[in-house]
């Protein structure tokens, strides 16, 4: 059932929701959400300005939520690193999170071509403990 709120949120309030929900069923993939994945979900939800309610509501239900990608590059470059970094949770992303990593890397605009040139370097740059800033930075000047 859809809320009076909902209906009245913004496209940025949608946005944040979609991707939070993405996360949540990205962390899922490999079973239970560990203690570790639910610490980056609740960093990643207060950058988002997701309240507690919306994080509960989400993780309840989180096929009322619909990934709508943002305008700007370096938003879409931030919410690809957050995949990963909930996939590398474990230091390991396997054949499953690979696979919905590239599905969510397509809905954010990049082509098979660009996760194809920079998958592995993402992947390094977190195992060696770069943070999303760092990776960004480097990201960005492509």
């Amino acid at each position: 059932m859809t809320t009076l709120a909902q209906i009245f949120e913004t496209g940025e309030q949608s946005s944040q929701k979609g991707h939070f929900r993405n996360l949540v069923l990205l962390s899922r993939l490999d079973g239970e959400i560990t203690a570790s994945e639910e610490k980056l979900l609740k960093r990643i939800a207060q950058r988002l300005s997701l309240t507690d309610e919306q994080v509960k509501e989400i993780k309840n239900n989180p096929e009322r939520y619909h990934s709508i990608p943002p305008y700007d590059k370096e938003e879409r470059i931030s919410r690809l690193i957050h995949f990963f970094q909930i996939a590398m949770d474990d230091n390991v992303i396997t054949a499953e999170e690979k696979v919905a990593i590239g599905r969510c890397a397509t809905s954010l605009g990049f082509s098979d071509e660009y996760m194809t040139a920079n998958f592995d370097t993402i992947q390094e740059h977190i195992l060696k403990g770069k943070n999303k800033d760092e990776i960004m930075t480097l990201l960005m000047g492509e």
